[in-house]
């Protein structure tokens, strides 16, 4: 486009020089009318790239103001130049593209910020005992002699390791592997899932029944096995958690929408309040005494890596739906 503008402006240059010399030898031999027409012709020449020019500084300048105030909504109208056209829509998709950047930028922090405040508050946590401990130790080394010692060691280290647990979790987080995509039937994935799931209903000494499978047997997924597992693992395991004691119950059904596998995981437990639900892909967020608050966050990971998105629809006192688009 700037190639066209050059060429344009030289084109014009040209036939404003070539006008202003014609006529210049035409005033000299006496044809004045021819003379004048061609004056006519070097000044239009003149006024057509002073325009051209004008309009290109006043667009380029109307757009940089624009982005200096961080105002995306303007968008450039070039009217009917048709040299400034392309430009003109180049430039609008920058100020769009501008707008998405800064608006995912801030989205970001928003999320960042969270993540870093609940980091900065349970590491405080972890590090505040360990701290008073080990200053009171040093003020006052003669209450630390046998099974106070031990107390105090015993406390330390149990702090140390829940800090550590603490940075395994953050580095999970941070550190998923790439998928390996391989296209399994998902009637086979299910019946190997069902088998290592077992476990865990054992363990919990809950009837294999608890868990329902509606799968079309012959449907293709095109997952990494390991990585879903891993996903799997964290919804069932939130949605027996939150399960009641009688009469609890857990259905995953895999269907088709808009031609990509559709999954739920769905419970009749107690369900979530709205505040709740607001933080619920934060890391480190849980609403369990003894949760680590990256499952979800870890979960929703795993799905986006897949190229897919995972959202939750929650009912308190009735239940939790999980919706994975694969």
């Amino acid at each position: 486009m700037i190639r066209r503008f050059r060429s344009s402006t030289l084109l014009l240059l040209l036939a404003a020089i070539a006008s202003a010399a014609g006529s210049t030898g035409l005033f000299m031999t006496g044809h004045w009318p021819q003379a004048c027409l061609l004056l006519i012709a070097c000044a239009v020449c003149i006024i057509i790239i002073l325009h051209l020019q004008s309009k290109l500084i006043g667009i380029m300048s109307s757009f940089v103001k624009a982005l200096e105030m961080n105002d995306t909504t303007m968008r450039v109208d070039a009217g009917g130049d048709r040299e400034l056209r392309s430009m003109s829509e180049s430039m609008n998709r920058i100020s769009e593209l501008y707008h998405n950047n800064m608006r995912e930028l801030q989205t970001r922090k928003l999320y960042y910020d969270r993540v870093l405040k609940v980091m900065t508050h349970e590491m405080r946590n972890g590090i505040t005992p360990i701290a008073a401990i080990s200053a009171d130790m040093q003020t006052h080394p003669e209450r630390y002699e046998g099974k106070a010692l031990t107390e105090a060691s015993v406390l330390m280290h149990s702090q140390a390791e829940g800090i550590r647990r603490f940075l395994d979790s953050y580095y999970n987080l941070t550190h998923l592997p790439e998928p390996k995509l391989e296209k399994v039937r998902a009637g086979d994935y299910f019946h190997s899932l069902k088998k290592i799931y077992n476990a865990e209903l054992q363990r919990r000494d809950m009837p294999e029944e608890t868990v329902t499978y509606t799968i079309p047997e012959n449907m293709i997924l095109n997952i990494d096995i390991s990585l879903m597992n891993q996903m799997m693992m964290n919804l069932l395991r939130n949605a027996l958690d939150a399960l009641p004691p009688e009469e609890g119950s857990v259905n995953v059904v895999l269907s088709i929408s808009d031609s990509r596998p559709y999954l739920t995981v769905s419970d009749n437990g107690c369900g979530m309040t709205k505040e709740a639900m607001d933080s619920l892909f934060t890391p480190f967020f849980t609403t369990k005494t003894n949760g680590s608050g990256v499952g979800l966050a870890i979960s929703r990971q795993i799905i986006l890596k897949h190229g897919g998105d995972i959202r939750l629809i929650s009912v308190p006192s009735k239940g939790t739906t999980a919706i994975i688009t694969l």
